[in-house]
């Protein structure tokens, strides 16, 4: 990523950008039309103000010039005893991952995945699962995530 830009942890005075992500996430895949956009945005806002308060969505922001140019998060969750794993364990499911247009093709994605990979490891995170788009396949299996029968990409710590 180019120097002038600056990875950093998102707080809740972000739960509106972060939700405007979401919203243009789910247009540029094709999902939602203009208008269902903006009303995803309107619905995700305080909805991601509450799961940040309650320590349930951890994300992060890059800015460049103080303006915010993509982000990305997780949500956090107990997952019961595994095959091989016979404990409670815990896991981060990746999301809301974005890029404005113009900033693409300049490593914002890829460090913030980085970024979030380094907390969940250090967070002692058990699974790391993510839905992958077209546009982001490609990044998340050079991150070593690897594809499952049920569409997810998962990286087991």
């Amino acid at each position: 990523m180019e120097s002038s830009y600056v990875l950093r942890t998102a707080d809740v005075a972000d739960a509106g950008e972060i939700a405007r992500h979401r919203g243009l996430m789910f247009l540029d895949m094709g999902l939602v039309d203009d208008a269902d956009a903006e009303k995803l945005i309107a619905a995700s806002a305080p909805w991601f103000t509450d799961v940040m308060e309650r320590g349930l969505y951890r994300a992060w922001v890059v800015e460049r010039n103080g303006r915010i140019v993509g982000g990305g998060g997780v949500h956090l969750s107990e997952i019961g005893p595994l095959p091989g794993s016979f404990r409670v364990g815990r896991n981060a499911h990746i999301a809301n991952v974005y890029t404005y247009a113009e900033h693409r093709k300049r490593g914002v994605g890829r460090a913030l995945l980085n970024e979030i990979l380094r907390w969940c490891r250090e967070s002692g995170i058990d699974q790391v699962t993510l839905t992958a788009s077209n546009d982001g396949r490609a990044l998340y299996l050079s991150l070593g995530f690897e594809p499952q029968p049920d569409g997810m990409l998962q990286k087991l710590s």
